[in-house]
């Protein structure tokens, strides 16, 4: 069942991806009820994700067939294949612990974009599939401006803006070795420079700064954890998004652009009144490889 389904959505999305040299796409989206799992591909590799369930933890080789599954149905070596367990609701604490050490990356392309990914050392592979079109749209709204990107992870908002033609981007993040992954995703892309910037700390307290010393852009990128917790600070994007939003619009310069996102699966907007110009844009950015049509959500907010 999961090799038929690979190879029915293959056959759907492989070629028009192909033509816009996208390397990196979901395959496979918990189609079958009995296989709760995700698969995506990168760039010859298949990396598939099972949901952890009761019904197949007795079962050792359960993985390892999917991962044989899978090489049968595209046609690569099993070797090709890398397989994880995913929780639906993971505990509080880091939220992209570390499962290698195998430092081992390949590049990908998505368009005129490339990027550095790592298929076995995280639970995700550093670059989100999902936010593809969003990156092409905030891409659009890039030229000749200033930008910063909050949440960075490993920099693919960073990277979309810079090639869309930022004059300058700050990217922020609390992680050392995702700062290090965004410059080297910078200068795969040969748009590294000193225009374009990161400061390791908590968004929250870098807006605050940005805040306090006049610090101006005229657009941001905000997509949040749905929760987090470190050294006793907590982040909830529930409970916590539209203060979250007025910092943000709150360094924005007058006529910026504010793109807000998250993946949170019963998330519920409270954006009334905090901009001009409101527009929920899911439809347009969650791409046509994801059966889930709330994989995130997202809004551009003009003030």
């Amino acid at each position: 069942m999961f090799a038929n389904r690979l190879r029915r959505n293959w056959a759907r999305l492989a070629n028009g991806f192909a033509k816009r040299q996208i390397e990196a796409f979901r395959l496979y989206d918990r189609d079958i009820p009995e296989i709760r799992a995700v698969a995506d591909w990168y760039a010859g590799h298949l990396v598939v994700g099972e949901y952890a369930r009761t019904q197949t933890a007795d079962w050792p080789d359960w993985l390892a067939t999917l991962a044989q599954a899978g090489a049968d149905a595209l046609g690569i070596d099993a070797a090709l294949v890398h397989c994880k367990e995913r929780r639906t609701r993971p505990q509080a604490g880091e939220r992209y612990r570390k499962l290698a050490n195998l430092g081992q990356r390949i590049e990908v392309r998505e368009g005129p974009l490339r990027f550095w990914v790592n298929l076995d050392d995280y639970l995700d592979t550093g670059l989100f599939a999902d936010h593809r079109e969003t990156r092409t749209l905030v891409a659009q709204d890039a030229a000749g401006k200033t930008a910063a990107n909050l949440f960075a992870y490993t920099g693919a908002f960073a990277v979309a803006l810079a090639v869309g033609g930022a004059k300058s981007t700050v990217s922020v993040d609390t992680s050392t070795a995702y700062m290090g992954w965004l410059a080297d995703n910078l200068a795969l892309n040969e748009v590294a420079g000193p225009q374009h910037t990161s400061a390791q700390m908590d968004v929250r307290l870098w807006l605050d700064w940005a805040r306090r010393h006049d610090q101006r852009f005229d657009v941001v990128v905000c997509n949040p954890p749905s929760f987090s917790e470190r050294n006793d600070q907590s982040f909830d994007v529930q409970r916590d998004h539209r203060e979250l939003v007025k910092a943000c619009i709150a360094v924005l310069r007058p006529g910026g652009v504010l793109w807000f996102s998250c993946n949170h699966q019963r998330f519920i907007a409270d954006l009334d009144g905090l901009a001009s110009h409101c527009i929920e844009t899911t439809a347009q950015t969650v791409p046509v490889d994801y059966r889930n049509r709330q994989a995130h959500r997202s809004w551009r907010l003009a003030v």
